[in-house]
């Protein structure tokens, strides 16, 4: 998985989870969930938005 820093705020700046959370909640939910956990702590903490990239890649099997 790769975060930008908007997208990482999650646990290095807002502490709503753990990376070991954010991998689990990126298997279950998808990177939209990680992503609107972000813009509502924003809109909380009157934070402005900053970019929030997630790229989690599933299937690295062999082809």
């Amino acid at each position: 998985m790769l975060l930008s820093n908007g997208a990482s705020r999650i646990v290095d700046r807002f502490r709503l989870a753990d990376w070991p959370e954010v991998v689990a909640t990126l298997t279950a939910r998808g990177p939209t969930e990680i992503i609107d956990r972000v813009r509502q702590e924003e809109a909380r903490h009157a934070v402005p938005p900053n970019d929030a990239t997630i790229v989690h890649c599933t299937d690295l099997g062999e082809t």
